[in-house]
Order: C-alpha cells, then structure tokens, then sequence
C-alpha cells in the first residue's frame, strides 16, 4: 500500500510533455467520460508517476498513470532524470503524483464518417532537485499555510552559517520554514514583525508591510496551539544566499481552510527524502526528538531502532495525529522513526 505524495514545486502550468500517448488513445479517451467534445475538451486530473525499473525497452523508463489506468510515459531523455528520485520514493511507500492537463478531440476522415481519437497530456513538474524538500517539517503541532506567491524574506545575509546547510549545486532547494510573530525593537519604538526560522534557527524576517499579510493567519493559529509553517526557497551560495517563502495571504485564505484550523490540529507532511550539501545520495537527518512515555502502542505499529541506539522508553508511542512513516526504511545511523506493519 503506497501513501499519495503531492511533489513540490508545482507552479500552477503544465509544461511536461507526455511520451506515448497514441498507444494509450482508449485509456486517455475514457478519462473524459460523457462531458467529452470532439470539437477537443480540457480537464485537470490527478497523475501518479512510478518508476518501471523492470521496463525491457528502458529501465529508466516512468509510467504515466491517471484514475488507476495508464496514460503514457515521460519522455526517455526526461525519464533518465526523474528516476531516481521517483524510484526512491516509491521504494519508500510514496505515490508521488503532480496536476495534469488532459487535452483530447476526435478527428474526422474526409467522408465525415470515420473518425479517431487523438490526445495529449502535459505535467506540471518541477526539475528532479525541486521535487521533495531539504528537511523535515517544525516540530511539534503546525499547520502549512497554502501555496502562494514569493514574499522575500530580509537580513538572510546574517544568518549565512544556517542557511550553509541548505546550499546546493543546482542552486536552489525547496525547505520547510516556520512564522513567528515577534516584537523588534527599534531605537525609540518597537514594532511587530514575523519571524522565519528554518529547523528552529531563525534565517530572517518579513518586512512590516509583509509582515501584516501574514500575521492574521499566524495570530488564527497561534490561538489554537498550532505554528504557522510556510514552503520557502532557499538560492545562491556561501557569499550570498536568499530565503523566498510560497505562502498565501491572510486575505487569500479560503474559509474551509480556517475552519479546519480552528476544528483540528493536523499533523505535519510527511519527512521526505533529502540529499547532503553536495549532492549525494546519503539523507541529512536531524537529530531524533526525546518523548515522554505513553500508553501501549497500537497493533499494526513496530519502532525500528538503527544499530547502537537506544530503544525508547517501555509502552512509547508517537504523540497523537502522527501518521507511520514509511520513509527510509534502510536505518541510516542515527535516525529513528516509526513504521507500519503490513498484514
């Protein structure tokens, strides 16, 4: 059983051509049911991508999959990229999926009469370095605020040896980054500004007008216990570095997602794989966190524990609303985490 992942970096346009597609016409046809227009109908779907290492004509071929049926392939010299990072996921019990724009109409033979189905389908995907994260969401109970449009973030260039971390040689990565409502103070004044910090550290903060964008959402989930998290950018190098968070305004905020906030407490995204400062292959993983002990875990649930850890206390189980973890099931040294026991 394999847990959908959203990749990230997703910008709202597909620009990723689909291979195959005239070998997959039925498959494709039947995604539009009975809206569908010979004239060419458009929808947006949901599209799984898995790996197909076993492929006799590609073993780094991708399949294209749409509503449980496939659609197509991405392209040989696209796939040759993308494998690896997919094939870690789904090694890992991920699904990753993207949006896709399927585009289709029915053409006709001279007579009129005779007609044959053509489509096509495009996905909006990031380069292979932009598709997970560096790191793993804040700890404790926090809240992604939605995707939106950059915000930069000011004084990064005090933080250098925090973000140093983060540096890669494509030049960019995608990271989790938490809001803090602080009070600066000035020389004769204080003012109220949002703090970012990224695995705790602060790398900078808003200005005063960015700032109140922001702050309502914070405040609304400040009020129930939960920290605001945000998707944010982290580019350049040792000399000079940027943090750009993705992040909705207050005002854009949509009343199902503030009524969810207010009604609930949901867990943090899933950890996802992630590569060193200089590109290898070896996860960066954070120290684990110390827990109190709980009642006796759930059937179902088993703790692994790499070799030369401590075990947790006796009956520990993850705080409430965790998810298993189907991550990284190869214990790298330490790192602790949990995972389901199929049946």
């Amino acid at each position: 059983m394999s847990i959908p992942l959203d990749l990230w970096g997703q910008r709202g346009w597909p620009s990723v051509e689909v291979a195959g597609e005239s070998h997959y016409a039925r498959s494709i046809r039947g995604l539009f049911g009975k809206d569908f227009k010979a004239t060419g109908t458009e929808i947006t779907v949901t599209a799984q991508l898995i790996p197909e290492p076993h492929n006799k004509h590609d073993r780094h071929a991708v399949g294209v999959w749409v509503g449980g049926v496939q659609v197509g392939h991405l392209p040989r010299e696209e796939a040759v990229r993308y494998a690896p990072v997919l094939s870690a996921l789904t090694a890992q019990g991920w699904l990753p999926q993207v949006s896709a724009r399927v585009w289709g109409a029915e053409w006709f033979d001279d007579d009129g009469r005779t007609g044959s189905f053509q489509g096509s389908i495009r996905l909006d995907l990031a380069e292979p370095h932009m598709l997970v994260p560096a790191n793993l969401p804040p700890s404790g109970d926090c809240r992604m605020l939605p995707t939106g449009n950059s915000i930069q973030v000011t004084g990064e260039e005090k933080y250098l040896d925090v973000l140093a971390p983060f540096l890669r040689p494509e030049g960019e990565c995608w990271a989790h980054v938490s809001l803090h409502e602080v009070i600066e103070q000035l020389a004769r004044s204080t003012r109220t500004i949002v703090e970012v910090r990224l695995d705790g550290a602060c790398v900078g903060q808003l200005s005063p007008k960015m700032s109140s964008e922001l702050l309502p959402a914070i405040r609304h989930l400040g009020q129930h216990g939960t920290t605001a998290a945000a998707r944010a950018i982290v580019k350049g190098n040792r000399i000079k570095t940027e943090v750009v968070l993705y992040v909705a305004r207050a005002h854009e905020l949509p009343e199902s997602w503030l009524s969810e906030a207010a009604s609930s407490q949901p867990a943090a995204a899933p950890p996802v794989p992630v590569t060193d400062p200089v590109g290898q292959s070896a996860p960066v993983v954070p120290a684990p966190r110390a827990h109190a002990p709980i009642p006796p875990p759930p059937s179902g649930i088993k703790f692994v524990v790499p070799p030369g850890w401590p075990s947790p206390p006796e009956g520990w189980i993850p705080p409430s609303g965790w998810q298993p973890d189907p991550s990284w099931p190869v214990a790298p040294d330490g790192w602790q985490w949990w995972v389901p026991v199929w049946r």
